[in-house]
């Protein structure tokens, strides 16, 4: 074990303490430890994992803090390991060198516009855990390339860039588990043009994760414009921010609609997720499971679906407390999407959104849509409209709505250019223009009964 104050460090907050540090890394073995102090740097501390053995950074009982008051990652952590996480592909001096970067029990606080916390690359098995990263720009930044990642029981919060930002990463298996993730301004956990597989995001509070003076905040983006994330889980977090321009709690950005396919094989499960203008926004995405979800107050959409395709939604609550102030318009709006199962949800206490959707569901230029054993309560307007959209089926689903809504036309409105649509076994709220709207060439109806 090497103490910092062994190498020259003074943790008094005050004098400049990167040379002693950067001592302690070199000459120390590996194990630094930060007795109770602040230890003001000016530059990175460079971990270079292959030259003196595996690190291990950490204070006692969370006791330093670490002051960045220079540009850059306060600790640069860089590896050479650039092959898979097999165990074959793993050399016998990683082992001995570079495995497990671990960060433990340490404040990282910035105090500079362009300080980050800590920056890792070329590393196998870095763990992050137990830590406090502050007033930074970004946090924690994967980069280049990295193995089998872990980051726990972290506490990242108040920063002006992202809290965890992978960036042109090449990195397979990461989890982000137990952590409070909030108040970073350009997005709690973000990816952007990686190659990721096997993302597991657990057991999270990621919360307002905005900036009210910027457009397109979100507290998890995943922009696979360039780049594809596969594989993986976002389940059991607390996602709320508060309502931003653009904003989203959730985020997939793919390639386009004829290649949905670079963001994708996601289960979004178990989460409370809300109070941003959009809850969940996939674009150009393949292979979604979103189930058993508390959403609410999606102040434009609950669920934005674009351009999409092989897509199961079941058993969410969406909803609007009454009790919560401010508008909810909680609309699902799905276009341009295929192969999509929507069962068992409940919708309720929510508004169409913005013309011309007009809908608590919309579902435009779409095809294979099947919407089963769904109760949408309190419909405004309309329950369902269709819009140029082919072979969807309506069955098994309860509308009802109160007599207060003036302005309800009916349960599923269906427009002359859809065709094979099927409604059966309803129960239908009869508005201004009856229980349904479906012309003669566009389906059929059977079995529907009115709610009222």
């Amino acid at each position: 074990m090497g103490s910092v104050i062994d190498f020259g460090a003074k943790g008094d907050g005050i004098s400049d303490d990167t040379i002693a540090i950067q001592h302690a890394v070199e000459k120390s073995g590996g194990d630094v430890l930060f007795p109770r102090g602040s230890y003001l740097i000016t530059k990175p501390i460079r971990i270079m994992l292959g030259n003196t053995g595996p690190h291990g950074f950490r204070s006692e009982g969370g006791t330093a803090r670490v002051l960045m008051r220079g540009a850059g990652p306060a600790f640069q952590i860089i590896g050479t390991h650039q092959k898979s996480a097999l165990p074959e592909h793993i050399s016998t001096n990683l082992w001995l060198k570079e495995r497990m970067p671990l960060f433990q029990d340490l404040e990282i606080t910035g105090d500079h516009p362009e300080a980050d916390g800590i920056s890792c690359e070329g590393s196998m098995q870095p763990t992050f855990k137990s830590l406090l990263i502050r007033k930074c720009r970004n946090a924690l930044h994967l980069r280049i390339r990295d193995r089998n990642v872990i980051i726990s029981d972290c506490h990242i919060f108040d920063n002006s860039g992202i809290g965890i930002f992978m960036d042109k990463i090449n990195l397979h298996q990461i989890n982000i588990t137990g952590n409070h993730i909030s108040y970073c301004k350009r997005g709690g956990i973000v990816v952007r043009e990686s190659e990721i597989r096997n993302i597991q995001i657990v057991g999270n509070d990621i919360e307002y994760n905005f900036d009210p003076l910027e457009s397109g905040s979100n507290d998890i983006l995943f922009d696979c414009r360039k780049g594809t994330v596969r594989e993986g889980t976002i389940s059991g977090n607390t996602i709320q921010a508060k309502g931003s321009p653009g904003g989203a709690n959730i985020r997939f950005l793919g390639v386009g609609k004829d290649n949905p396919n670079a963001v994708g094989l996601l289960a979004i499960s178990g989460n409370l997720i809300g109070s941003q203008e959009t809850a969940i926004h996939i674009n150009a995405g393949r292979s979604f499971v979103i189930s058993g979800n508390s959403i609410y107050s999606g102040y434009h959409h609950s669920l934005l679906l674009e351009d999409s395709e092989h897509l199961v939604i079941g058993s969410n609550s969406i909803d609007h407390n009454p009790e919560y102030k401010g508008n909810s318009t909680d609309a699902i709006v799905v276009s341009g999407c295929r192969n999509l199962q929507f069962t068992g949800n409940i919708v309720q206490h929510t508004r169409p959104a913005e013309i011309p959707v007009e809908a608590t569901m919309a579902i435009t230029d779409s095809t294979n849509v099947q919407i089963s054993s769904c109760q949408f309560h309190q419909v405004r307007k309309r329950g369902i409209l269709l819009k140029n959209s082919a072979m969807v089926r309506v069955s098994g689903c309860l509308f009802t709505s109160g007599k207060e809504q003036a302005d309800f036309i009916t349960s599923v409105d269906v427009d002359e250019k859809s065709k094979k649509v099927m409604l059966s076994d309803n129960f239908f709220a009869k508005g201004n223009n009856g229980n349904f709207n479906l012309p003669l060439h566009a389906g059929q109806a059977s079995n529907n009964i009115s709610s009222d």
